[in-house]
């Protein structure tokens, strides 16, 4: 573990590694039956109930992809996060494992992203899979809320 390092949880949706620290990951939960949501952004998956508790499920991929819409499954892995204000999770088609990365090891976001892009990216992590997108939590919920 290298001095001044954070452990965060990767994991894989679609063509992309998504990254946070596992601080603001509540928890993983495999196969959550996904309801779907009538007239909800295009990359909304659904609602989840965790144990009483309604969460939106968003598909990260098709949030900075632009994709038209998020693929709908009847049942999803998310992982939960720690966020304030409304209860939010992200799909994973995969979860990876967990890292400690340093600052060394985090670079900001290059700076010919796409809008649509850059506003959600807060910085890139260099891994031997690949690069790993931090999400921009704040970003992210304000788009949901």
């Amino acid at each position: 573990m290298k001095a001044q390092s954070k452990e965060y949880l990767i994991w894989k949706s679609g063509a992309y590694l998504f990254g946070l620290e596992l601080a603001h990951c509540r928890e993983i939960v495999n196969n959550v039956a996904l309801a779907r949501l009538p007239r909800a952004p295009g990359f909304v998956i659904g609602l989840a109930n965790l144990r009483g508790t309604v969460v939106s499920v968003i598909d990260l991929e098709a949030l900075l992809a632009d994709r038209k819409e998020a693929q709908h499954k009847e049942a999803s892995t998310i992982v939960n996060l720690r966020v304030e204000g409304y209860p939010v999770a992200v799909s994973a088609d995969s979860i990876s494992d967990t890292l400690f990365l340093g600052e060394e090891d985090l670079e900001p976001a290059p700076a010919n992203l796409a809008e649509s892009e850059s506003a959600f990216i807060q910085k890139v992590a260099k891994v031997k899979e690949g690069l790993v997108l931090i999400p921009d939590l704040a970003s992210l919920t304000s788009k949901i809320n």
